[in-house]
């Protein structure tokens, strides 16, 4: 019988396997170089560790400190590391859009250096590689929104999905996942002002949400700002929406209604009143004629500002979420063209 006294079982940490797919994430600069130094240490292993190929896209967003010239010494010091410089400062997004750009990876992660763990970025990773097209985090603030803030969100949202046509992802952080279809279709998209929660929704992408928690390298958290909140609802529903417009068309078409009506009362009264004031039937058919034109060149303008702003905006007509062929392409493989010769 054999000795199993002094046998140990081995405890040995087996290290996983990488994965066999191209990661590239995105982090925006904003004169970040007092803590840069332990964030790219920190990305650059956890992506190391994880993924046979991989890329590190820094983004200077107009830094005013000494950003660049740490960046330089880390690249010295780290692979796969790219850094691009933007010549002035842009907003968040467009920052995000030129890393997007520059990111070759099968999925890209955008990432906030100062609030964002990069510890979860594999966690992104495996839940965008098992289906969905954009996955955002969601984390709580350490400091919850105030009654106001809750409820003006509640009502945009419900006003987006039932007035402007809109469908909005709830999304309270820059980190997210994309596939490489998703960076695709989303930087065929060429507009200034966007949001990456809404335009999801309008290509169409599948979307998913990955619960995390806030890290702070300044001391600093997070907060609530309930004006850029504000201005934000504003411009998505101005910048995505030509229901606003609709609106005015449909308020314009309204008065017009109205003014026609005040124009037949009038009338009925000429008729059908013998004591009448001097003067009044005409002074109210004039005024009354005049507002029904300024209706109805109100409600042209707005239906021709609707339809020059779908047409003005830069956006693709369609976006193809999937392409498959044939093994073969050419059923005659000795003939490459339609014609033999051109004429």
């Amino acid at each position: 019988m054999p000795d199993t006294k002094h046998q140990t079982p081995n405890t040995k940490h087996q290290t996983p396997p990488k994965a066999d797919v191209f990661v590239s994430v995105v982090a925006v600069l904003r004169s970040y170089a007092r803590f840069l130094p332990a964030f790219v240490t920190e990305a650059y292993r956890t992506l190391d560790e994880r993924y046979t190929n991989f890329e590190l896209v820094l983004v200077d967003n107009g830094s005013r400190d000494d950003t660049p010239g740490v960046v330089r010494e880390l690249l010295t010091g780290h692979k796969c590391v790219r850094y691009l410089r933007l010549s002035r400062r842009m907003k968040p997004e467009t920052a995000v859009m030129a890393g997007l750009d520059a990111a070759i990876g099968d999925y890209v992660v955008t990432v906030h250096p100062e609030f964002d763990p990069p510890g979860e970025i594999s966690a992104l990773v495996d839940q965008c590689r098992n289906g969905a097209d954009v996955v955002f985090g969601i984390a709580p603030f350490a400091s919850p929104p105030g009654p106001l803030y809750r409820v003006l969100r509640w009502g945009f949202y419900l006003t987006a999905r039932r007035l402007l046509g809109l469908d909005p992802v709830r999304v309270n952080s820059g980190f997210r996942c994309l596939s490489r279809a998703a960076v695709n279709a989303l930087t065929r998209v060429r507009q200034r002002k966007r949001f990456f929660g809404l335009m999801a929704s309008e290509i169409g992408l599948s979307t998913a949400t990955h619960p995390y928690r806030f890290i702070s390298r300044t001391g600093r958290s997070p907060r609530v700002n309930l004006r850029r909140s504000v201005r934000t609802a504003a411009s998505m529903a101005v910048n995505h929406s030509v229901a606003p417009l609709r609106l005015v068309s449909l308020l314009g078409l309204t008065g017009s209604f109205l003014s026609l009506l005040y124009s037949l009362y009038v009338v009925g009264v000429y008729l059908f009143k013998q004591d009448v004031m001097s003067g009044w039937t005409t002074l109210s058919l004039q005024v009354s004629g005049l507002f029904f034109l300024v209706f109805v060149m109100l409600t042209m303008i707005g239906e021709h500002l609707g339809r020059l702003l779908d047409e003005a905006v830069d956006r693709p007509l369609y976006h193809v979420r999937e392409e498959q062929a044939s093994a073969v392409m050419l059923s005659d493989l000795a003939r490459r063209n339609v014609m033999d010769r051109s004429e």
